[in-house]
């Protein structure tokens, strides 16, 4: 493929988080067609590579294999789940490849063949545990699907809870094919405990489940709210109407999200979706290829070892701000913001910042670390 650069999309069109991963491979796919708009990088075009993995870990392993053995590629876009990018990791390291990892996550990774360009824990837990704490009250109840991101995650917002005077009520986890057998212990115990606000990790096809169970409990967002990183508009979109009105997101970046820089790319992406909301995770998979471009563009190849560098020189405007790539941990600069979900007109923001916010991945200065555990992640980062 001399003429072109090959990349690779290794994104679910299918499975338990196939709706929101959607989002992104449509944003991949409109980030391409401007850079080849464009002349492409150097003269060539980029050429995406498709494979739906279908929301399975060992499918994402093993298509990233495939399109670095066989296709000769060295930079892939893709993951979900964390326990996919953990799928995907290994063999991106052993191909000596180069990931883009566009959604957030629980944080506490470095990997020198991986661009995390989702929010890390300070960039989204935190903010959100601080208007939580604000404005809702102490008493929080915690609700995950079976996996390590919600495990995680939940982890850090506890943690983040207690330092700051706030309590823990419960913690539950519930399988990712959420049924209504699952939902109704959880919806009980909200009942019995009345905490002042729900923490919500459930992802993919279950979370419009329990946003549709907890309404139909008679739960009232006003006084009872549903706070969430892992939901997005999508999955709003799904509910019945009223459902989501008034509980809480947290993310960098909006559909109804009115800046200069978002406008441009919303209108473009509800052409090419047919309509569908762009999602933060498809606004990271959209400026993640441009980052890529424009790190090409300086580099003059996609080897790690000239690309790498390369990436932490440049700069984009992306829809939420411009962001740039972090050197000690690979992950992104951002603009994170909270806000109450209005349907049908724009997110109400109860939180955004005045200045972008560096990444903070070991909550070193969230929580404090020992002279010696910051000389250790300095030198995991290092190597």
């Amino acid at each position: 493929m001399e003429n072109v650069w090959p990349i690779g999309v290794v994104m679910s069109e299918t499975g338990v988080t196939g709706t929101v991963e959607k989002t992104q491979v449509m944003a991949v796919k409109l980030a391409v067609e401007e850079v080849n708009a464009e002349g492409g990088v150097l003269g060539k075009p980029l050429l995406p590579l498709f494979r739906d993995p279908a929301s399975t870990p060992r499918n994402y392993r093993d298509m990233t294999h495939e399109l670095c053995r066989d296709h000769g590629v060295r930079v892939i876009f893709g993951g979900h789940m964390s326990s996919t990018r953990k799928a995907m990791l290994p063999m991106i390291e052993s191909q000596n490849a180069l990931m883009f990892y566009p959604t957030l996550y629980e944080g506490f990774e470095y990997s020198r063949h991986c661009i995390y360009t989702g929010a890390a824990p300070n960039q989204n837990s935190v903010p959100l545990v601080d208007y939580l704490l604000e404005t809702w009250g102490k008493r929080i109840f915690l609700v995950g699907s079976d996996y390590v991101y919600p495990y995680e995650s939940n982890r850090i917002v506890a943690d983040l809870f207690r330092s700051k005077g706030g309590r823990v009520l419960d913690e539950i986890f519930v399988p990712l094919d959420l049924r209504d057998e699952d939902i109704k212990p959880i919806l009980n115990r909200i009942y019995e405990m009345q905490p002042d606000m729900i923490y919500s990790t459930i992802v993919g096809d279950g979370i419009v489940k329990f946003y549709e169970a907890f309404k139909a409990a008679g739960f009232d967002p006003d006084t009872m709210p549903i706070a969430s990183q892992s939901t997005s508009e999508v999955d709003v979109m799904r509910m019945k109407p009223g459902t989501a009105e008034g509980h809480i997101i947290a993310a960098p970046f909006f559909d109804s999200l009115q800046v200069p820089s978002a406008l441009g790319f919303i209108k473009a992406f509800h052409e090419v979706s047919g309509g569908l909301p762009a999602t933060a995770p498809a606004e990271a998979a959209y400026y993640s290829v441009h980052l890529f471009a424009k790190a090409l563009a300086l580099a003059g190849e996609d080897h790690i070892d000239r690309l790498l560098p390369a990436l932490y020189e440049v700069e984009v405007d992306a829809p939420q701000g411009p962001v740039r790539i972090d050197r000690l941990t690979n992950h992104t600069h951002l603009w994170p913001r909270v806000a109450r979900i209005r349907e049908n007109s724009p997110y109400q923001i109860v939180n955004s910042p005045s200045r972008r916010v560096a990444p903070d991945p070991y909550l070193v200065d969230v929580i404090g670390s020992s002279e010696d555990e910051v000389a250790d992640l300095m030198s995991l980062v290092g190597n």
